[in-house]
């Protein structure tokens, strides 16, 4: 887009315009589906404590107990104030500090002389994570819930960038997606079809997540209304009761980490223990991690286990050596040696190993002097978490040298697609169309989230248009045709699909928002209005519906009705779309709102300093008011971030000119047309300072915009 100049001279100042056409679109990959059972179901772990105190005591000791909370200064494990961690690529600082018992993490830049050119703070809502490994922060602003980029490594006891910020360093808005929140927290209300929205937070994994919704459970119990002695009730789920697969899916449900693809009509927060896993989701895997005899993740615990002889020859389940009530410190290397002796006993067969293979241990007793978990289950780093060591639950005769954390490479960078396998039950004969387009979904998720490598984008349109062969259908298979499509240039093609796919699953909220994304892309912003608009509508707490129904409102000329949607989004959530203030001030540019317009670019630059349309514009609002000097500070500062950007080099050169710089408005005019040989204005501009003498005055009678 591109608007009128504020004034005749100043050439190129409105072609830094909306940032966010430029930017990462942002929006979901969509709960697409209802929320299932009411949160009232779930009573929450104090409603147990009066009945199963020493349960409730103990598993508030565990790892999973303590995996949500408020920050406690008396409790604090940390090292505060923290020292400053530089990230080199962003050129940020970070550090961690407490002001009146709250925690909080600021953001800084410095310059060649030390002295702090950029900073912003914000305080912690939220502590995610036992503090057994890692301790990372969460903040808030109007429910928004984000990781912070600073994370507490308890092993090393410091401070560093929080997982794979050292690779792309999001800064304050990592957005805690639905996925995540229902692995690490209790039940939380999350609100439906946004990144990252909730009405309600819990705090820690709750006894429920287990053992099911209790509320009916306990009002039978108040009531005098249990089972007879000595017979189950059926009212809770006990999982020891469960079969086996049915306990694994307990525990699998957090302790198989992949890409998922939940059934329709499910949700994260939808699984029910009792239930099977499988029946609620399909997670794929790379083949690489299910074969790597050394690299694993740190909620690969099912995976690793799955490819254990033990698992195989036997009926073990997790619960065979953890006990989930009681912490894994506590229990001590004597109840492991005891599990392991319960199936490897002394003499026995030629097919079951005997107590322990250590040339000391000839007898029981002996063997049981030894570390079963220690020579069998191998310690290492992480391949997704730096600073942690962990352990990797293939259990193994023999195990490969451990790798110290600081050795794993964690970047997901190869030129060939990797290949994604299903860590749980396929579907049926009857559901191999539904596979197909849970195949499809799984891709496309594995493209956008982690490796953005074309190649993966022709498996997902083929996968889908197979399985819709098959006569299935999926809400996320079609969003993903939909989205590959428009990621390979197909614009129409990606048009009809999303009208296809609103057109079966109207109440689906990411698909409408797709579809307006596709329609604003095919130039036609009317009927992308009619989609957007929809998509807030059913999902007021969507801020990304609001600030792209706001750039379809501009693209139609509807500008009082754009502002309104930026006002609105950006009142959803003020801090994590600096992009966004700038649309909103380039409005008010284009309407001569310049004071206004002059705040909205502040703000954007306040919250991300590199944001170059916004740093343009504020150059505009300066050479408006003809501070050259002032302009030339924004305009040399997008230059560096963006070396080739027209609008930036363009009224870097008038500044300059006006300035009476000529050698400089010269040099810069001849850099912009070495990026851009067919830039007219720049030409005529560099031709009229090269037949001119300005004198030191400046740049006479520059050409209008008629004349370019």
């Amino acid at each position: 887009m591109h608007g009128p100049p504020i004034r005749p001279h100043i050439v190129f100042a409105l072609l830094a315009v909306l940032a966010g056409c430029a930017t990462g679109e942002g929006p979901p990959r969509g709960d697409a589906s209802s929320q299932g059972a009411s949160v009232a179901a779930y009573a929450g772990d104090e409603a147990c404590a009066s009945c199963h105190e020493e349960y409730y005591l103990s598993y508030h000791r565990t790892g999973m107990g303590r995996s949500m909370s408020r920050f406690d200064t008396a409790s604090a494990p940390e090292m505060l104030p923290g020292p400053p961690i530089y990230h080199e690529a962003s050129n940020f600082y970070y550090e961690a500090f407490v002001h009146a018992d709250t925690l909080f993490q600021r953001e800084y830049r410095l310059d060649a002389a030390g002295q702090t050119t950029y900073e912003r703070v914000h305080p912690v809502e939220w502590v995610i994570g036992s503090g057994n490994h890692t301790r990372s922060y969460l903040a808030n602003v109007n429910g928004h819930l984000t990781e912070m980029p600073l994370t507490w490594y308890v092993e090393r006891r410091r401070w560093d960038l929080s997982p794979s910020y050292d690779q792309e360093n999001l800064r304050f808005s990592r957005p805690v997606v639905a996925e995540c929140m229902a692995c690490h927290n209790g039940f939380s209300g999350h609100s439906r079809f946004t990144f990252d929205h909730y009405r309600d937070v819990s705090d820690g994994i709750t006894c429920e997540r287990c053992h099911g919704p209790g509320s009916t459970h306990i009002n039978l119990r108040l009531a005098g209304l249990g089972p007879a002695a000595g017979n189950p009730d059926s009212s809770i789920v006990h999982p020891a009761r469960l079969s086996r697969g049915d306990q694994l899916s307990v525990c699998r449900q957090c302790h198989l980490s992949g890409t998922t693809v939940f059934k329709p009509g499910e949700t994260p927060s939808t699984y029910r223990p009792g239930a099977s896993l499988d029946a609620h989701r399909s997670i794929f895997v790379t083949a690489d991690q299910v074969n790597d005899p050394e690299r694993f993740g740190i909620a690969s615990h099912a995976l690793r286990l799955e490819k254990s002889a033990c698992f195989r020859e036997s009926d073990m389940t997790c619960t065979t050596c953890h006990d989930p009530h009681v912490p894994v410190a506590e229990l001590g290397n004597s109840h492991f040696n005891a599990v392991c002796a319960g199936c490897h006993a002394p003499g026995g067969t030629e097919e079951q190993v005997g107590v322990c293979g250590r040339e000391s241990a000839h007898t029981e007793a002996e063997a049981m002097t030894g570390d079963c978990v220690a020579c069998h289950l191998r310690s290492s780093g992480a391949s997704d978490i730096p600073h942690v060591t962990f352990t990797d639950h293939w259990i193994r005769r023999e195990l490969p040298p451990a790798v110290a954390p600081e050795d794993i490479e964690r970047v997901f960078v190869r030129p060939e697609p990797f290949r994604l396998v299903r860590a749980t039950a396929p579907p049926g004969e009857t559901g191999q169309g539904l596979g197909l387009l849970e195949e499809a979904a799984a891709y496309f998720a594995f493209y956008d989230q982690i490796h953005a490598l074309p190649l993966y984008l022709d498996s997902v349109i083929v996968k889908v248009e197979a399985g819709f062969r098959a006569g299935a259908d999926h809400a996320e298979a079609r969003l993903a045709l939909g989205r590959a499509l428009l990621e390979q240039g197909r614009v129409e093609e990606s048009v009809a699909a999303l009208s296809e796919a609103a057109s079966v699953y109207e109440e689906d909220v990411p698909i409408r928002y797709w579809l307006g994304v596709a329609l604003l892309r095919a130039d036609r912003p009317g009927e992308a209005i009619g989609a957007l608009r929809r998509a807030v509508e059913m999902q007021p707490a969507f801020t990304e519906a609001h600030l792209k129904l706001a750039e379809a409102f501009y693209a139609a000329a509807r500008f009082a009705e754009a502002e309104s949607a930026w006002l609105a989004g950006l009142d959803e959530d003020p801090v994590h779309h600096p992009a966004s203030w700038n649309d909103l001030g380039f409005l008010y540019l284009e309407t001569g709102r310049f004071e206004e317009a002059g705040r909205f670019f502040d703000r954007a630059l306040a919250l991300d300093p590199d944001l170059v349309p916004a740093l343009v514009n504020a150059a505009a609002i300066e050479m408006q008011e003809q501070d050259w000097e002032g302009a030339l500070r924004f305009l040399n500062r997008a230059v560096e971030k963006q070396p080739d950007f027209t609008p930036a080099l363009g009224n870097l050169a008038v500044a300059y000119g006006e300035l009476g710089r000529t050698d400089e408005a010269v040099r810069t005019l001849r850099t912009l047309l070495r990026y851009h040989p067919g830039d007219l204005r720049a030409q005529a501009l560099l031709d009229r300072f090269l037949a001119s003498d300005t004198g030191g005055d400046g740049l006479q009678d520059p050409p209008s915009p008629e004349e370019l």
